[in-house]
């Protein structure tokens, strides 16, 4: 863990991943974790050595050591294009043209690597990752994989050419600067976005945070989210000015006014934010959100708006009662206080009677999810049996954001695009499938739809409003 964008909490946090997804001792699944990936791409092939890239920026985050020299002792080996294995170990095989990616366990290239726009290659790149971790840990994960995996450029539903062109996301917010949200710039990297994006979050980067925010490295721990994150971000984006608000959205100068978010973009980490974000009215949503390892899931939608909203789609199910009761239980407070998202005063106090390490000046106002990684990163947990509070490995956090920025291009761009649902569901261990695209009604009971005095507002804010170039 020589890497500067590794440290101790952030092995710790994978392993914490891992352990959860196997059933497995956190032990056993640092040991797991303690692997060798050999990345191999052809000298005479600049694109597959650029795909390498991608690929070892990702891993070099989720496991011990990513080489692209020879290394004896390699667990898998990633074999890009016609190039050829360097080691007799597990190989993964990579093929890349203008209109897919095939991911196999067996050769499957039979030319060099072709063009195609960068942000479907990091696409491709995660699913790599997703196969090479799934067969260095011995094929274990529940989920399974499929083998190959192809990865059709075409099903995500939007031409490559309107992937290519300027997008104008006018003036939008990003609320939260974690993993989805640095998945999201890492992507718009590949993309021309242009405009301004205001971005919010009241959090410092933790060490812990390295496994999956991967702008980051161990130079950001202990300064704002949002702040660093423009730093490191704003010189890949000449046309887009990215602006850090070390707040909560709800917090807002500009809060006080009535209809004064138009476009809202969602990084944030939890059911509950969501929700809470819906009461905001904004005009129009963009979201993604990931399901521990398990899942990606993509929700648009626009106000006035016949559909699911936030709160719809995120509404309170039992997962998320055992995950604030999990914590609860863990940190000392009650779950009616954890429902509350931050921690208050009166909580850091209790908090800090069960962990005489923290300070409670230090951990008021922080996210009871932020702090319970933190602590377990850190070692100070050790019952990491309940999957529902784990962070996700950086490839999935990656592709998720990778996702959300495919939707800004999707909704906003020119061209030809599907725009004829407002939820879509992947698997990143498995191809995605555009039949899961689904135009999701509204849910009844909905502490937003179901309330009459907000949709009146959402309507008389948004009803003449144009909101695609807000």
């Amino acid at each position: 863990m020589a890497s500067n964008k590794v440290t101790t909490e952030s092995h710790n946090e994978n392993a914490i991943t891992l352990a959860a997804a196997l059933g497995l001792s956190q032990e056993q699944a640092s040991k797991l974790l303690n692997l060798t990936v050999l990345v191999t791409a052809h000298e005479g092939d600049p694109i597959g050595l650029q795909f390498a890239q991608e690929v070892s920026d990702l891993l070099v985050r989720t496991v011990d050591t990513v080489a692209s020299t020879y290394v004896e002792h390699t667990n898998v080996e990633i074999v890009i294009g016609v190039a050829k294995p360097r080691t007799n170990a597990t190989a993964i095989y990579v093929s890349l043209d203008e209109q897919r990616a095939v991911i196999s366990s067996h050769p499957c290239a039979t030319s060099a690597s072709q063009y195609a726009p960068k942000i479907f290659h990091l696409i491709a790149a995660c699913y790599t990752s997703a196969m090479s971790l799934y067969f260095a840990t011995g094929s274990q994960l529940p989920s399974g994989i499929q083998d190959p995996l192809k990865i059709i450029f075409a099903d995500f539903g939007i031409d490559p050419a309107s992937v290519e062109q300027p997008v104008d996301i006018g003036h939008a917010y990003l609320a939260g600067a974690g993993a989805i949200g640095n998945g999201l710039l890492w992507a718009a990297r590949h993309l021309n976005f242009y405009g301004q994006l205001e971005i919010v979050d009241d959090d410092d980067v933790s060490s812990g945070n390295l496994n999956r925010q991967v702008w980051f490295d161990t130079d950001d721990i202990g300064q704002p989210k949002a702040a660093r994150l423009v730093k490191r971000a704003q010189n890949a984006f000449p046309n887009l000015k990215l602006v850090p608000r070390q707040q909560r959205l709800q917090d807002l100068q500009e809060h006080n006014h009535d209809a004064w978010l138009a476009r809202l973009i969602v990084a944030v980490d939890s059911r509950r934010a969501r929700r809470s974000l819906q009461r905001e009215i904004p005009g129009e949503v963009f979201d993604a959100s990931t399901t521990d390892i398990r899942e990606v899931v993509v929700h648009y939608h626009k106000q006035p708006n016949l559909y699911a909203c936030l709160s719809c789609i995120y509404e309170q199910d039992e997962e998320e009662t055992t995950r604030e009761r999990h914590i609860a239980d863990h940190l000392g407070v009650s779950i009616e206080e954890v429902k509350t998202e931050r921690i208050s005063d009166a909580s850091a106090e209790a908090i800090v009677r069960r962990f005489p390490k923290l300070s409670g000046a230090a951990i008021a106002g922080t996210a009871y999810d932020s702090l319970f990684k933190t602590l377990c990163a850190e070692g100070e947990l050790k019952d990491v049996s309940d999957n529902r509070v784990v962070a996700p490995f950086s490839f999935v956090s990656v592709l998720a954001g990778s996702l959300l920025a495919l939707e800004l291009v999707r909704r906003l761009g020119h061209g030809h695009r599907d725009t004829g649902f407002n939820y879509w569901r992947l698997s990143p261990w498995h191809e995605p499938l555009p039949r899961r695209r689904a135009l999701r009604p509204k849910q009844s009971n909905c502490e937003f739809c179901d309330e009459p005095i907000l949709v009146k507002l959402a309507t008389r804010f948004w009803e003449n409003k144009e909101t695609s170039r807000a």
